[in-house]
């Protein structure tokens, strides 16, 4: 007998006719599909999902596997709508040294000196968003969040906000990744959304060019080299800056968004940001004019329990070149693989009462802190294994911007409880909050909070 022929065959409900069955609930609700079937089959099961066997990789050993074995997990199975629409120029879409290319291409734009950069524009805009709310005393949340991300981001990284039609343009272009064919009419009217928004940044990127404008995706990519060692082309820049803004506003806007329905549950949450925000010389409105300013160790970890709760999505789907072995699993060539956070986000072995919204369990010792450690994840690490938290994906196409996501979240939440006392669903508005899973969890637009603010 072969080391091949001692493996197990993934649990699960697999086949064409059930795919379909299975493609559905996943779409209709991916958090309950997770949770339900890492209940019944553990941690690593295998399904249908949009036609394509797949296996679902969570928890410690199963990720760590798959971290070892990514190289031969490497080419994209997104659905062919959400492939066509990210175009080649994406990430998601790429494996290789043309992904590396990109990533290399992206990394100036995700440094703390980039950051320090972007901060007064930040806290700006912010600080007015939430401003004008506590005078409206009311918000769409999710939508309201969503416009200011878009604006913000358009502005840091193309120098400029957008139009009204081209922030209807980012809604049905997202709304259009989840086309399940691309003979839809849905579909099309993503890649009508696309074209226009390429064409705002291909004027914009005009401007840049002859000083009018300023705009830090432009100056990186615009210095860029592709894998073959070109310049990028001025369609790659422009694509690149709308997939960069789409990446960010709808990721931000949900993580914004979800830390606040969930810091209602515990008021006292509000109290202890401010007075952390006090002890940091961030009670005023003026910019302190550090970055290190808005390091604030219980602040993130409203932030990092928020994601765990509820995480902004799942794994990315990557297609096995060989037979591999996850956790005792065999798992044939062709395969889709998605390593998925949800499942190690509710194992109680890693958090203890997992269900409960815990902020304090993610900050670390003053001790520790004092150190000075700049882990991605300080207060985490000295006691989660590798795999064990990874909100923005793991290993190779991991979101490089978590950290500019929170960033701007730390600063949104400082700002919100300095501005605001209490919020609490409007009158009308169900007990449960309606959200839109895919592509991204946030609540849905017609989701209200009315506001009280401070005196």
């Amino acid at each position: 007998m072969t080391a091949a022929d001692r493996l197990s065959p993934l649990p699960g409900r697999t086949g064409l006719f059930i795919g379909i069955r299975e493609s559905l609930a996943y779409l209709r609700d991916p958090d309950r599909f997770i949770a339900e079937r890492t209940e019944r089959y553990g941690p690593v099961f295998g399904t249908t999902l949009f036609f394509r066997p797949t296996a679902v990789v969570g928890g410690i050993e199963a990720v760590e596997s798959f971290l070892e074995q990514e190289r031969s997990i490497s080419e994209s199975s997104l659905p062919a709508a959400f492939t066509a629409l990210h175009t080649p120029y994406g990430a998601l879409n790429q494996n290789g040294s043309r992904h590396r290319s990109t990533r290399s291409g992206y990394a100036p734009l995700f440094t703390s000196s980039a950051f320090a950069g972007f901060l007064p524009l930040i806290n700006q805009r912010i600080t007015a968003f939430v401003a004008a709310t506590a005078q409206q005393g009311s918000t769409a949340i999710a939508r309201d969040c969503k416009r200011l991300c878009l604006d913000l981001f358009a502005e840091i990284f193309a120098g400029d906000s957008l139009t009204t039609e081209e922030a209807e343009a980012f809604t049905t272009y997202n709304d259009a990744l989840l086309s399940l064919s691309t003979a839809l009419p849905s579909f099309r009217r993503g890649e009508a959304a696309l074209a226009r928004l390429q064409n705002g940044m291909t004027q914009r990127l005009a401007r840049f060019r002859s000083g009018a404008l300023q705009g830090s995706a432009f100056a990186v990519f615009s210095r860029n080299r592709d894998e073959t060692g070109q310049l990028w082309s001025d369609e790659r820049i422009v694509t690149a800056t709308v997939l960069l803004i789409w990446g960010a506003y709808i990721e931000v806007a949900s993580l914004m968004s979800c830390s606040l329905i969930l810091c209602q549950e515990r008021p006292e949450v509000r109290q202890r940001v401010l007075t952390e925000a006090q002890r940091q010389g961030l009670d005023g409105q003026d910019l302190p004019g550090a970055l290190d300013a808005w390091d604030l160790p219980y602040v993130q970890g409203v932030l990092r329990e928020s994601l765990r709760l509820m995480p902004p999505g799942g794994g990315g789907f990557r297609l096995t070149s060989t037979d591999i072995a996850i956790a005792g699993f065999r798992i044939p060539a062709g395969t889709v693989v998605t390593a998925d956070p949800r499942i190690g986000n509710r194992l109680a072995s890693l958090f203890p009462e997992p269900d409960r919204f815990e902020p304090e369990r993610w900050v670390a010792p003053v001790a520790t802190r004092q150190e000075g450690s700049r882990c991605p994840v300080a207060g985490t690490a000295i006691r989660l294994p590798r795999g064990a938290w990874f909100p923005g994906g793991t290993g190779n196409h991991g979101c490089p911007g978590l950290p500019l996501a929170e960033l701007c979240t730390r600063i949104f939440l400082v700002r919100w409880m300095q501005a605001i006392k209490g919020w609490h669903p409007a009158d009308g508005t169900p007990a449960a909050v309606p959200y839109s899973l895919i592509p991204i969890r946030i609540p849905t637009d017609d989701y209200r909070l009315n506001v009280e603010p401070v005196d």
